[in-house]
């Protein structure tokens, strides 16, 4: 009788789950994909940036969206600086393992991003082989902060030429912490990187706010860059920016406050740069100079910088 019983339970278990497999399945393709797309429209529209989606459509386990071009909306109508446009992306959750994990495909390379769903302060990321020659940086730059380049009414300018081969960062935020209690660690590598020219908005010593500054044509060849967080605590173990052109070496360490702005950093700069490439940076080369010469090699430049970021010292 009690088996009986059991499996009568077992039966109208099954008759339950294949009920809610179902249900979830007639959702997933029957979801209105076009209305949610129309919906994120609007929201980057509020956002003051166009945002254009080829198609929205179920993938595998997921959602997938094509050729996604997202335009900012500058203040000054004479101002067209394109679009910046991804090829795909895809989300797809694992609830087993409690993340989220979305792939991106952009300028011939691919981007994966990994978050945790009940705790989104943990993000991993992978990139590998991203042709940066094929982004848009005036138009990634303008959507991220619009009110940077919206106060200043400045277009920003930045053409980088360059192959991020290898990029691997992770961090991760104990539940309820602040970031001062950040854990992870970044590797990043890129070949044949060039600036070809630029003009952004920088902080600058002694001035309130930031300044335009216009960045000439700049051969910075290979660039690797490595570093461990533990507690809030960054340990800068290599950063190595290396050409015919100048010799950039930056090491030292950071603690991470509530506030990156408020955050204690003692780092030690050393560079090297050729007296053609001194002469083109214009309004940066005299900051250049203005480094202590390296007292074991005069052909180079070596400082150090301590103190909250906002207002660093230089020794």
């Amino acid at each position: 009788m009690l088996k009986k019983h059991f499996l009568t339970v077992l039966r109208l278990a099954g008759y339950a789950a294949f009920a809610v497999f179902a249900f979830l399945v007639s959702l997933f393709f029957l979801f209105p994909y076009p209305s949610l797309s129309q919906y994120l429209v609007a929201q980057a529209k509020q956002a003051n940036l166009h945002l254009q989606i080829d198609s929205l459509k179920p993938s595998f386990l997921g959602v997938e969206a094509q050729g996604i071009y997202i335009s900012p909306r500058p203040s000054k109508p004479d101002v067209d600086i394109g679009s910046f446009h991804v090829d795909s992306l895809s989300i797809k959750p694992n609830l087993f393992f409690s993340k989220l994990t979305t792939n991106i495909k952009i300028a011939n390379g691919n981007i994966q991003l990994t978050a945790g769903i009940f705790n989104r302060q943990n993000l991993t990321a992978h990139a590998k082989n991203v042709d940066l020659s094929r982004i848009n940086f005036p138009a990634l730059l303008w959507a991220l902060s619009p009110e940077t380049y919206s106060r200043e009414s400045i277009t920003p300018k930045l053409e980088l030429e360059g192959v991020l081969t290898h990029a691997q960062v992770s961090f991760a935020v104990p539940k309820n912490q602040s970031t001062s209690e950040t854990n992870g660690h970044w590797n990043v590598e890129v070949d044949g990187l060039t600036l070809k020219q630029g003009t952004l908005v920088m902080p600058w010593p002694n001035s309130a706010e930031p300044i335009p500054v216009d960045l000439p044509r700049v051969v910075l060849g290979s660039l690797k860059s490595s570093a461990s967080i533990k507690k809030g605590y960054v340990q800068v173990t290599q950063t190595k920016i290396q050409s015919q052109e100048l010799t950039c070496e930056l090491l030292g360490n950071l603690q991470l406050a509530k506030k990156l702005i408020f955050s204690d950093a003692n780092f030690t700069l050393r560079l090297q740069v050729q007296p053609e490439l001194l002469g083109r940076l214009g309004m940066l080369g005299s900051a250049v100079s203005l480094l202590p010469v390296d007292p074991q090699d005069e052909a180079w430049r070596k400082a150090q910088f301590s103190g909250q970021i906002s207002r660093l010292k230089m020794k």
